[in-house]
C-alpha cells in the first residue's frame, strides 16, 4: 500500500520526528483521518526522506518514531525551467506539471509580450510542495524570483543544454548526456523577434511549441 507523504522542515537525523505544521496536521487529522499507529512517509524537501509511525496526535503537535529511511537516488540531470508569466491557472497549473514532471528548479520570466507580471509566491510554494507530495520527488524545486527575460538568458546559458520552445520550423534531438538543461517556455504570444535573436546569439536552440509535453520532459529526467 503506497503510504502518504508530507513535505517540511523536519528533522529527519532524529528516531523520533515532530510534525507542528498546521497544513500537515490538518492533512492528518481532518483530511485523511489517520490513526496512532499508522504510517507515513516525512520528507525534508532536500531529498532526504524516512518512513515513520505515528505515536501521538493532538491538535498541534503531531509526533513519530522513525521505521526506516528510504535509499533516494540522485537524479542524472537537472533541468531549470525558465517559464513566462501566463494567466493565473495557466501558470499554475504549468508549474504543477512541471514539478510532476521532475524539474529541479523554475524561474518566472518576464517577456516583452507579458502581460501580467505579479505572482502570488506563497501560493506557488504550496502548489510545488503539494506536486511532490503527490508524484513522489523527494527534492523540491527552488522557485527562483522574478526574472526579464535578458537576466534569464545570461543565467540559463550557462547549461549545457539550452533550449527554447517556440513557433519554429527547426527540429534538433536535445543531447541526452547533458547534465544540466535550461528550459525556456514563452508566453501566450510567443517570443518576439528580438527575444528570439538575443537566445541565437547565446547559443540556445529552438523546438517546435508542439513537442513541447511530458513525454518530452520526462525524457530530460
Amino acid at each position: 500500500m503506497r503510504l502518504n507523504r508530507f513535505i517540511g522542515d523536519f528533522d529527519l537525523s532524529k528516531n523520533e520526528i515532530i510534525i507542528t505544521n498546521s497544513e500537515n496536521i490538518k492533512q492528518i487529522r481532518g483530511v485523511l483521518r489517520l490513526e496512532i499507529g499508522d504510517h507515513i512517509i516525512l520528507l525534508d524537501g532536500k531529498g532526504r526522506e524516512t518512513e515513520v509511525e505515528i505515536v501521538s496526535i493532538l491538535k498541534e503537535v503531531i509526533q513519530t518514531k522513525l521505521v526506516k529511511e528510504i535509499k533516494i537516488n540522485e537524479p542524472e540531470r537537472k533541468v531549470h525551467l525558465y517559464l513566462a508569466i501566463l494567466k493565473k491557472e495557466n501558470f499554475e497549473l504549468a508549474v504543477q506539471k512541471a514539478v510532476e514532471c521532475g524539474v529541479s528548479e523554475i524561474t518566472p520570466v518576464i517577456t516583452e509580450r507579458t502581460i501580467k507580471t505579479g505572482l502570488n509566491t506563497e501560493r506557488l510554494e504550496k502548489i510545488i510542495k503539494e506536486a511532490c507530495e503527490q508524484c513522489g520527488q523527494n527534492v523540491t524545486p527552488f522557485l527562483y524570483p522574478i526574472m526579464n527575460f535578458k537576466e534569464a538568458i545570461l543565467f540559463g546559458k550557462m547549461s549545457e543544454e539550452k533550449i527554447i520552445f517556440d513557433l519554429v520550423k527547426e527540429a534538433y534531438m536535445p543531447d541526452k548526456n547533458a547534465k544540466n538543461i535550461s528550459i525556456f517556455i514563452g508566453p501566450e504570444g510567443g517570443f518576439t523577434e528580438k527575444e528570439i535573436k538575443l537566445a541565437q546569439d547565446s547559443g540556445f536552440v529552438f523546438l517546435h511549441a508542439q513537442n513541447l509535453n511530458l513525454l518530452f520532459l520526462k525524457r530530460m529526467k
